[in-house]
């Protein structure tokens, strides 16, 4: 199992700091969060992608997952307006050929969230039309789509690993597997031995902590999820991916290098 870090907490500093902050941390996989003013697909075109490219081989960093921004920006594959779920597709498509010009065959998609006046069965097909549709593209490209499920905070759809289990059976795509986000999987009262149970392969993971009553994203032992347990049940699986810290919230914007350093070396000694 390896360790990535991830540029979202350091939204509010520039990019470059944020790698130079892994460098010193001697951390060279990264989760590339696609947001601004980090990296916006419809801002600086190719050659921002080619200079964040650049700027990854000179420090010998390699991009394990690609992640754009899904929940704050207009785009929603869940949506039912058809215009804003065609402009959402093609946001991602956009998004997945970035990727790929970064080196990256890995990117994280989630369900989006459906309209309240609609059905959840409704809004489920949207979704499972939107992600089928993505799927058919990454499996062109040899992309990879791991599917997060979002908790219940943040969508009323995908929540859970069931959920991830019946979007795989209606699309049935190869290009499509599962992932973990330790908050969302604790909200939804579940182990990593669910995951394993009810998905062949698993091809990320998520970790970070929580209060276990929110969907906050803690720094390690901020909070009271069984982490180590997690990491645990992981390694014991034997598990051969990334575990991100996708540490979030605006304690920890402020001084994300400290942040950072004290989670990775909490996880260290647990031997990634």
């Amino acid at each position: 199992m390896d360790l990535a870090g991830m540029n979202i907490t350091y939204r509010h500093f520039p990019f470059e700091h944020f790698l130079d902050s892994m460098t010193e941390l001697g951390v060279d996989r990264i989760e590339l969060w696609a947001g601004e003013p980090h990296f916006y697909v419809y801002r600086g075109g190719l050659s921002q992608v080619r200079r964040i490219r650049q700027e990854l081989r000179s420090r010998r960093m390699k991009v394990v997952c690609y992640t754009p921004e899904q929940c704050v920006y207009p785009y929603n594959l869940a949506a039912s307006d058809p215009d804003l779920r065609q402009k959402s597709v093609d946001y991602f498509i956009e998004n997945m050929y970035a990727a790929l010009e970064l080196d990256c065959s890995m990117m994280l998609v989630t369900s989006g969230i459906g309209d309240f006046h609609l059905s959840e069965d409704q809004s489920w097909t949207y979704a499972a039309d939107s992600i089928g549709r993505l799927a058919r593209v990454a499996e062109q490209e040899g992309v990879t789509l791991a599917l997060e499920p979002l908790t219940r905070f943040e969508s009323n759809l995908m929540t859970d690993v069931k959920g991830i289990r019946k979007l795989l059976d209606e699309i049935r795509s190869p290009a499509l597997q599962g992932m973990i986000d330790s908050v969302a999987m604790h909200l939804a009262g579940e182990t990593p031995e669910d995951y394993f149970s009810l998905l062949p392969d698993l091809c990320h993971f998520h970790l970070i902590d929580g209060d276990g009553t929110s969907d906050a994203h803690l720094a390690l032992d901020d909070g009271t999820l069984d982490w180590r347990g997690y990491v645990t049940d992981l390694q014991s699986r034997g598990y051969q991916g990334t575990c991100t810290l996708e540490i979030m919230g605006h304690r920890y914007y402020q001084n994300p290098h400290e942040t950072v350093k004290q989670s990775i070396q909490k996880i260290r000694e647990l031997g990634i």
